[in-house]
C-alpha cells in the first residue's frame, strides 16, 4: 500500500502562493508603506489645485497633428465642472466647429458643412473622432478649468525608491490601466502618462507653461499626443475664471448653434 502525504502538508506552501499572486494582482510590486502614504498625500495635493475654479471661459489655439494632417484654430470656450461645455473652433475668424455639452448630451456642429449636426446621449464622450487623440470630454473640461485631469485611484506608489522620487504611479482596484504622473523637483507637474487595460501607453498630456493668475498656477500651454504620434497643442491666451455663466450658454438654438 503507498503512503498517502496527507493535503495538509501543502498548507504552508498553498498560502504563500495565494499571498504572492493575490498581493501582486491588487498592488503590484511590494513597496514601503510610508512611502505609498507620502504619494497619496501629494497626489491628494495636485489633484486639489485650481479645485477653487468651478467655471471657465477664455480664448487661445489648438494645433492639430495628425502627421497627414496639419490644422491650427483659434478657440473660444465657456466651461463649467464637470461637465458643461461649450467650445467654437475658428479659423481666420469664421466658426467652423462648435461643441455643445449640457452635462447629459454633447453635440457636435460644423459651419462650414464638413457633417450634419449629431447628438451623443452622454455626459463624458471619447473626443478621439473629433481632435484624433483619445481624450475624454471631462478631461478636455478639466484642462479648460485649469485642472490636473487625474483619474480616480485606490492605490499610489511612488514608481522609484530614491531619496526625491518624482513619478507617482496611481492604480485602481482589479484594473490593469494606470496613470503616471511625473513632477519636478518643486512638485509641478511635468507630464502624465495614461496606459490602457493592456499595460501599454494610450496617450500623454506634457505640461509647457503655467501662468499665475491671482493664488492660482493655471496651465496654460501642454502637449497631448497619442502612442500614434498623433498629437494637438493647447495655449490658452486669455483665461477668466469663475465668470458668471447663464445656462443658456450650453443649450443650442432653435437654429442649432
Amino acid at each position: 500500500m503507498k503512503n498517502k502525504i496527507p493535503w495538509i502538508s501543502f498548507l504552508p506552501l498553498v498560502l504563500i502562493l495565494f499571498q504572492f499572486f493575490t498581493g501582486c494582482a491588487i498592488l503590484g510590486p511590494i513597496t514601503d508603506p510610508a512611502m505609498n502614504e507620502k504619494a497619496r498625500h501629494l497626489t491628494a495635493y495636485v489633484k486639489s489645485q485650481n479645485q477653487d475654479i468651478k467655471s471657465s471661459k477664455g480664448t487661445g489655439w489648438i494645433e492639430l497633428d495628425t502627421k497627414t494632417q496639419k490644422e491650427k484654430l483659434k478657440i473660444a470656450w465657456a466651461a463649467s465642472g464637470p461637465n458643461k461645455l461649450r467650445i467654437t473652433f475658428l479659423v481666420s475668424g469664421h466658426p467652423v466647429e462648435t461643441i455643445v455639452a449640457t452635462g447629459k448630451k454633447v453635440t457636435f456642429i460644423s459651419h462650414a458643412g464638413r457633417h450634419k449636426p449629431h447628438t451623443i446621449a452622454s455626459n463624458n464622450p471619447d473626443l478621439k473622432k473629433f481632435i484624433h487623440v483619445p481624450v475624454k470630454l471631462s478631461e478636455m473640461i478639466a484642462i479648460l478649468l485649469g485642472h490636473i485631469p487625474l483619474q480616480e485611484f485606490d492605490h499610489a506608489m511612488f514608481e522609484s525608491m530614491e531619496t526625491q522620487p518624482s513619478t507617482i504611479v496611481l492604480k485602481k482596484n482589479w484594473k490593469s490601466s494606470v496613470q503616471k504622473i511625473h513632477m519636478n523637483k518643486n512638485g509641478q507637474i511635468q507630464r502624465i502618462l495614461s496606459l490602457d487595460s493592456k499595460g501599454a501607453p494610450a496617450y500623454d498630456i506634457t505640461y509647457l507653461d503655467y501662468r499665475f493668475l491671482g493664488l492660482n498656477n493655471i496651465p496654460v500651454a501642454l502637449k497631448i499626443q497619442d502612442s500614434l504620434g498623433r498629437k494637438i497643442h493647447i495655449t490658452l491666451t486669455r483665461f477668466i475664471p469663475n465668470p458668471p455663466l447663464k445656462e443658456s450658454i450650453f443649450k443650442l438654438t432653435e437654429s442649432g448653434s
